[in-house]
């Protein structure tokens, strides 16, 4: 049995052989020397490709697709601080998507962090969050039993019977059918609800419904520790906006307004893209809080469907991602002087 010697044979005759005609030492790089396997791509064309061709041929992903990974891969690592937070999600008006961004962000905050996340019905005076998510199971035990016997749920294991859970792992305190209209939230219910939430969750998102006029609010923005305010990418839009955040620095004393993220969301006759006065209003959105940023119109984003990640067009999916991104990364910033609770005033 013969083995093959390390050195290359020389030569014939004093020819070159194919292996002396080597790529020069300043040509070797890691990609000469290794050959890097792409990723196969996760859908579209690009996957059927890949699929079809047994491998043998890899377009890679898509731009859009490496920055939704990009994207997500930021949301997970962001560490989360020692204090609870609470991001409360606010409407100019009726109807301009308050839920769909306070379960879409939940949805995405919980899909790719290890953390416990909750979404609290704030406003039980609409159709119950639930209706808007795929579960997994539902709560036992409704909202309102919470708030009469607040030591009823001393413990996760009784927590639990309070709380739906969605496919995405999101945790959903939501009133029940017969609570809603009859039995407005005020101030003692939802410091109750708070003193539970956050005995047991590190993350919540608060969907607030529209307003500051109601009279559990002033709880609501107390404990909050980042306003996201929903309003629809018109300038009557931006300008109900902007009032506002001028509300919220009386009403909630601290950096809470300029530390908010204002949400412009895009009707059905908005179209899906960005447009030079969309861009406009963002941009002098951008200079009254630390952040504003569009929410592409998307049919299944629509007031009443059930929202699915993985149905979302990928302008949506993107935006919802950015989203959590910027309230991640705000987890690491200097903390905030320390807003009164209510109850003290």
């Amino acid at each position: 049995m013969s083995v093959r010697s390390p050195q290359p044979e020389p030569a014939a005759d004093g020819e070159d052989s194919g292996a002396s005609a080597s790529v020069p030492y300043s040509e070797l790089s890691a990609d000469t020397l290794i050959r890097r396997e792409r990723p196969a791509p996760k859908g579209g064309w690009r996957r059927a490709l890949y699929t079809v061709t047994g491998g043998r041929i890899n377009p890679g992903d898509s731009k859009t697709e490496q920055r939704r990974q990009e994207l997500e891969a930021a949301v997970g690592r962001a560490p989360l601080p020692d204090e609870h937070q609470s991001i409360v999600v606010l409407g100019t008006g009726a109807e301009v998507g308050t839920t769909t961004v306070a379960l879409g962000l939940g949805s995405v905050l919980a899909a790719h962090r290890g953390d416990r996340v909750i979404a609290v019905d704030g406003d039980p005076e609409r159709a119950p969050i639930t209706e808007r998510m795929a579960l997994k199971w539902h709560a036992e035990l409704p909202m309102q039993e919470l708030i009469a016997s607040p030591d009823a749920a001393v413990r996760y294991s009784e927590m639990n019977r309070f709380t739906a859970q969605t496919t995405y792992g999101l945790d959903v305190l939501a009133s029940a059918p017969d609570d809603t209209a009859s039995r407005p939230l005020g101030m003692e219910s939802l410091r109750r609800i708070s003193d539970a939430v956050e005995r047991h969750y590190p993350l919540q998102l608060v969907d607030a419904g529209s307003g500051l006029q109601r009279p559990g609010v002033p709880v609501l923005l107390g404990r909050c520790t980042r306003l996201v305010l929903v309003t629809p990418a018109t300038r009557d839009g931006a300008i109900a906006a902007a009032n506002v955040l001028e509300e919220v620095k009386g009403t909630a004393p601290g950096t809470l307004a300029e530390s908010a993220v204002v949400v412009l969301a895009k009707g059905p006759s908005g179209g899906p893209g960005s447009s030079p006065e969309t861009d406009d209003l963002e941009r002098q959105m951008g200079e009254r809080c630390a952040r504003a940023l569009q929410l592409p119109e998307d049919q299944h984003l629509g007031s009443g469907r059930p929202i699915d990640l993985a149905d979302l067009r990928a302008p949506s999916a993107l935006a919802l991602l950015e989203l959590a991104v910027e309230i991640t990364e705000g987890f690491a910033r200097p903390e905030r002087s320390k807003r009164p609770d209510p109850r003290d005033r």
